[in-house]
């Protein structure tokens, strides 16, 4: 029992102390970013104390930029003040002002988009408290997420020390169209009844741009050596609809869990349906999660579905 809580910790320091060097070296590569732009366009500009000011660029030179900001006027930036100066795209700006970009346009409540993560980007989601997930790019187009449980934490040592690891790859095919694939890999540190791990792989095309966007994905179940038969069929979505609101929506369909595909199988050719419905809190670097999920078997139970609440926090 001692060895596997010394494993335990020994995983989960690993975890903070990864996240905490990835956040820090993400920081250095921001400050040590070029400063420069094109007079008319909007960008958001980041100052080393933390603020942003965004707005139309009206004069840039080696001693300061200019910025047209819709709340506070012509803003003089001194350049050594200036920590990084992102374009705003032409999805953020709007007749009513500008928005600042969606911290968080490739997941949805649990499967991704082909939307590619920001290289050097990442994040941490927190869901319900008890589970836990940190994602970093290492490149463009390559992520990883890797997530754990504090229930065992909380049961005296008595395990099982849930784990899951999920790298991804996605790329930008054409205007608004993606493609990726990802591995989910799920098991215990601690041995449950013999249990060997879970697996998906998954493909997934996305059409859409950062706001609003729709991703469709098939995916095969792995267990005890074996590939399911039939696979799983997910379809999502996400509408921003406003500068701090966007309305999200995951949905599955998983077929019966017969891995040989047993003709005589009451499951056979049967699909189960689960959806979901609910609403994205948007700030600059968070957002927040408050969905339901059901189906008419949860329903007779909970009418509105089981609730659920996660929030990310970006780096």
């Amino acid at each position: 029992m001692k060895i596997i809580n010394d494993r335990f910790r020994n995983i989960f320091g690993g975890l903070l102390l990864s996240s905490a060097f990835l956040a820090l070296t993400a920081g250095y590569t921001a400050a040590q970013e070029k400063i420069s732009g094109e007079i008319s366009k909007s960008y958001q500009v980041i100052l080393n104390d933390g603020s942003t000011v965004t707005g139309k660029l009206l004069l840039i030179n080696d001693s300061e930029i200019v910025i047209e900001s819709g709340s506070m006027g012509e803003v003089h930036l001194k350049r050594e003040n200036i920590r990084s100066m992102m374009l705003v795209s032409a999805i953020d700006d709007k007749k009513s002002g500008i928005w600042f970009p969606n911290p968080n346009p490739s997941k949805y409540l649990l499967g991704n988009s082909a939307i590619p993560n920001k290289k050097n980007s990442g994040y941490y989601q927190n869901t319900w408290i008890f589970f836990n997930t940190f994602s970093y790019a290492f490149t463009g187009n390559l992520s990883v997420s890797a997530g754990f449980e504090l229930f065992s934490v909380m049961a005296s040592g008595e395990g099982p020390y849930a784990f899951f690891i999920n790298p991804k790859a996605s790329f930008k095919v054409a205007n608004n169209f993606y493609a990726g694939a990802n591995i989910l890999y799920a098991n215990t540190i601690k041995t449950v009844d013999e249990f060997g791990g879970l697996a998906t792989l998954n493909g997934f095309c996305t059409y859409g741009n950062n706001n609003n966007n729709i991703t469709g994905s098939v995916g095969w179940g792995w267990a005890e050596g074996e590939f399911s038969a039939r696979p799983v069929f997910t379809v999502s979505g996400m509408t921003r609809v406003s500068k701090r609101i966007a309305f999200i929506s995951e949905n599955w369909l998983v077929p019966g869990l017969n891995f040989n595909d047993d003709e005589n199988s009451n499951d056979s050719g049967n699909y189960y349906g689960i959806f979901s419905y609910g609403i994205r809190f948007l700030g600059e670097k968070t957002s927040i999660d408050l969905a339901f999920v059901n189906n008419p078997d949860i329903a007779e139970e909970i009418i509105i579905g089981i609730p659920w609440l996660d929030f990310v926090i970006n780096f």
